[in-house]
């Protein structure tokens, strides 16, 4: 612990069960990253530099149970990966920089139990991020959730959420947009997202050279869509736009 090591060690003995590298400036986990040592059962590497995180790096580890990964800088995690720690219950990732937590995350880990994602920053799942019946802890809370229709599903999701399933912090916050910010998921109702529709009350319009003109082009969408003008395939700089949910 506390020693730049930058990179993992070569010569850790095959017959090691626990193994914990914390504030050694560790910045990737490469392929075949503990292979050698087959035994491994729990691994601790929280606090470190970790931004990169190879899909085979944790061939071998058949017998792991327990990882953890928490204060690194990872932006993602090759969820695949799990695929080779079957055996894999708990699995800390708290305190990281994750922006996506893709639906298919948990299906790679049939066995978990406990699952940290709380600190990070997601803003949007679309769907529950459950593995089935399995009975799983999940931590979510202080994300940056963004409340509009594409996180109804999720919301849905955690109002109704029950055992086998359990949430460390079942109250949720949004931080945006703003008329949301600070409202728990409990005490908002999301509706469907809806695809742009735009109209124009007028599609042709002639004045005089040099005179003002006002176009109009009302644009209903959900979430809130953003609107630019163009010609030419051009881009019109100076025009504003404002879109109607």
């Amino acid at each position: 612990m506390e020693t730049a090591m930058g990179r993992l060690p070569d010569n850790v003995p095959n017959d090691f069960s626990k193994i914990r590298i914390e504030n050694s400036h560790l910045t990737e986990l490469p392929r075949g990253s503990f292979s050698k040592v087959s035994a491994l059962v729990s691994l601790w590497l929280n606090f470190n530099d970790i931004t990169l995180m190879n899909i085979k790096s944790l061939e071998g580890l058949t017998n792991l149970t327990e990882l953890r990964l928490q204060g690194n800088k990872l932006r993602s995690v090759p969820w695949t990966a799990f695929q080779d720690t079957p055996n894999l219950k708990i699995l800390d990732l708290k305190h990281n920089r994750l922006d996506v937590l893709p639906e298919s995350a948990l299906r790679q880990l049939p066995g978990l139990t406990y699952l940290d994602l709380s600190f990070n920053q997601l803003t949007v799942i679309s769907r529950d991020p459950s593995s089935g019946e399995a009975n799983v802890v999940l931590a979510l809370h202080d994300n940056p959730w963004l409340c509009d229709c594409r996180l109804k599903g999720f919301v849905e999701f955690i109002k109704s959420v029950s055992p086998p399933l359990i949430l460390m912090n079942s109250y949720l916050m949004c931080t945006g947009p703003s008329s949301r910010a600070g409202k728990f998921f409990h005490e908002v109702g999301l509706k469907t997202c809806m695809k742009p529709e735009a109209s124009a009350s007028e599609s042709n319009m002639t004045v005089s050279l040099g005179d003002k003109v006002t176009l109009r082009c009302l644009v209903k969408a959900r979430p809130d869509p953003a609107i630019h003008w163009s010609y030419s395939l051009k881009i019109i700089r100076g025009f504003t736009g404002k879109g109607f949910i």
